[in-house]
């Protein structure tokens, strides 16, 4: 199948809008991999391409998905017809998103202590930091957490786009039976990616998904805890003008309409952990109508934008030299 994919592509007398795109966002990758930029220089190329990533995970995959999903003929210039191109497509962002991965883990990350600071977990914590972490759990991040149920009694809930959530499957205590739940936990977006210490000269960064999953017993009390994922869903933001059915109706109110559809359209893309709950994922893939193209799987830090707090850190200021006047992007 690939084979006749590609081949299909070699043929064609033009070049595909999207998988150009994606060519470009390597490109911008490229630059996270330049050992003449420092650390902090490199974690923002990669930040840019996880961000420029999800505007075209929203917009070309969602428009692809509009075609999809009402039935519409479609043929990309590459000369592949609508599934065709969905499996090249999707298989091309898996690709590089698990270079992102790679970059990160294997080379990037080893390199930051070295720059002053680290990121770690609460298990890698000394006992007086992980007492300082969960502090801050209790004070701060535990009364903005609710846990959302479905199951028979729930309806399935609405999970905010482009937010981290931990998706955490339960059974009462003492169930024989082993009747399983699934509850969802949305990370809160109104609070700082990472839990920062200062120790012995090195800022410690704690990703709080870690903290709360560390907590996570205290969200579920008496229940047991089978398994905890962390996953994020990209959702179709595709709209154009020429969608609005009525002339007459006010552009402002429309486009405010539009957005909002934003919030809930359909899920395109799923990253994950790759020890995710089979269970769950497969309750996931039937209700949003994907597939395992849809997901983008991690064994390290999923989503990267999120490295933007340490760009405003006043420890690193005098080591960023892209400003926001060069910072990279394409129109999509």
């Amino acid at each position: 199948m690939q084979d006749k994919i590609n081949s299909l592509i070699e043929q064609s007398n033009f070049i595909s809008r999207d998988l150009s795109w994606l060519k470009f966002n390597e490109r911008v990758l490229d630059q996270a991999r330049n050992e003449a930029k420092n650390i902090i220089e490199r974690l923002r190329f990669l930040a840019i391409t996880a961000s420029n990533l999800d505007e075209f995970c929203m917009i070309r995959v969602g428009s692809l998905y509009n075609y999809l999903d009402y039935n519409k003929e479609r043929m990309d210039y590459s000369g592949l017809r609508e599934m065709p191109f969905r499996l090249k497509l999707l298989q091309t962002i898996q690709t590089f998103s698990q270079e992102q991965n790679d970059l990160f883990k294997n080379i990037l990350l080893p390199r930051c202590e070295e720059n002053g600071f680290k990121m770690t977990s609460m298990l890698e914590l000394e006992e007086e930091n992980r007492a300082k972490a969960n502090r801050y759990f209790d004070k701060t991040i535990f009364p903005m957490l609710t846990p959302m149920v479905f199951d028979t009694f729930h309806v399935f809930p609405v999970l905010m786009n482009k937010t981290l959530i931990l998706g955490v499957v339960t059974k009462a205590s003492g169930d024989e039976k082993e009747q399983r739940k699934l509850s969802f936990v949305q990370i809160p977006q109104n609070i700082p990616r990472f839990y920062e210490i200062d120790q012995d000269n090195t800022i410690l960064f704690i990703p709080i998904e870690d903290i709360i999953r560390w907590n996570i017993t205290k969200l579920f009390k008496n229940i047991e805890i089978m398994d905890t994922t962390l996953f994020r869903i990209t959702r179709n933001g595709d709209f154009s003008l020429d969608e609005l059915d009525d002339v007459d109706t006010d552009f402002i109110d429309e486009i405010k309409r539009k957005l909002k559809t934003r919030r809930t359209g359909r899920v395109v893309r799923v990253e994950i952990e790759k020890k995710y709950s089979k269970w769950m994922m497969k309750i996931l893939m039937k209700k949003w109508e994907i597939d395992e193209n849809n997901l983008l799987t991690s064994d390290t830090l999923i989503d990267f934008t999120g490295l933007n707090q340490l760009f405003s850190h006043h420890e690193f200021k005098d080591k960023i030299l892209i400003h926001n006047r060069i910072t990279v992007y394409f129109d999509i």
